[in-house]
């Protein structure tokens, strides 16, 4: 019986060095796994000396999937990332610059976003960018425009409709449940894997690639007359989690004051490209001296409240972001 292996669900999985790093559309945090983020994850759970963050009050879900995940330096080559966990300082700003232009070519993107002028004694900063290239060893075929999950717009695709021949050393379909369970691995020229998992499950990328081993079939193989549909991918994103931005951590006097994760993904016919690069600030509180004033400093942005005598709402309130609103 013929296959049709249609990824409409983007990129659910996607394999990048031998092991798993995911992503996703970027809605939900647990929809996408990003190799430089959990790094700066790791880096920051040794730094306030714990195996899982944990904030007063109820975790965001973002904590969650982030301490479920064991993903570490082991799961990639030396050659992909770089990181750096040390205390704040304009020197550490260019050392970051230098060094990862020295390595990769790169100029970062998400440096400018932190304060670098304002340092507490026990300020830090965790920092990685992860960079991949992978091709296929024969390029995919082009396809013909078209819809993705009934979309009246029309979208680029690549892979094949005839002659699955020519590509059953780089496609392995890994198992064909149902017409909307179904999972596939293209290999590469470096021995990397992009695998796709059509699937319509709500469950986060973990669980989803857990299933993956169990379903396998290891004696199934690319049919003559199958065919493979893929959407080309262009994903190009900076996230920042303020959800767990200025939270008290249990059992620690840190912070996070910034948590930023930029993320560039392309796949096409030729191959994909990741670029991703993350930081995290973290700020060390403390008490205040006996016999100094505390500096209630509201040069930065605030929000504004008036509340009428005897009542528990205000009846204004406004966010003060920028200048905008100040008088000259």
């Amino acid at each position: 019986m013929k296959k049709i292996f249609f990824t409409t669900f983007i990129m659910c999985l996607f394999i990048l060095c031998q092991k798993p790093v995911f992503s996703s559309e970027l809605a939900e945090r647990h929809d996408i796994f990003t190799p430089a983020f959990q790094l700066v994850w790791q880096d920051f759970k040794e730094l306030i000396a714990t195996k899982k963050v944990n904030f007063k009050g109820i975790d965001p879900k973002v904590v969650k999937v982030l301490n479920s995940n064991k993903f570490s330096i082991n799961d990639i080559s030396d050659d992909s990332y770089y990181k750096v966990a040390a205390p704040k300082s304009l020197t550490l700003k260019a050392k970051i610059q230098r060094e990862i232009f020295e390595k990769f070519s790169e100029t970062s993107k998400v440096l400018d976003n932190i304060d670098w002028e304002s340092k507490g004694r026990n300020d830090y900063i965790l920092y990685s960018l992860f960079k991949k290239d992978v091709e296929f060893p024969s390029e995919f075929d082009v396809l013909g425009d078209a819809s993705f999950n009934g979309s009246k717009e029309k979208y680029k695709f690549f892979g094949f409709k005839d002659n699955a021949n020519r590509f059953k050393q780089q496609v392995k379909p890994l198992f064909y449940a149902y017409t909307w369970d179904y999972a596939v691995s293209l290999e590469t020229k470096s021995g990397d894997r992009i695998i796709l998992y059509r699937t319509d499950s709500k469950s986060n990328v973990y669980d989803l690639y857990a299933q993956l081993d169990k379903k396998t079939n290891k004696n199934l193989c690319l049919g003559d007359s199958d065919e493979l549909i893929v959407p080309f991918i262009s994903l190009n994103s900076q996230i920042e989690y303020n959800e767990i931005v200025n939270k008290k951590i249990n059992g620690t006097k840190y912070i996070i004051a910034k948590a930023i994760d930029d993320i560039q993904f392309n796949m096409d016919n030729k191959g994909a490209k990741l670029r991703n690069e993350s930081i995290i600030e973290a700020v060390e509180m403390s008490m205040p001296i006996p016999g100094r004033g505390t500096k209630y400093d509201f040069s930065k942005p605030f929000v504004l409240y008036m509340i009428e005598k005897d009542k528990s709402l205000p009846y204004f309130a406004i966010r003060i972001n920028n200048p905008e609103f100040l008088v000259k």
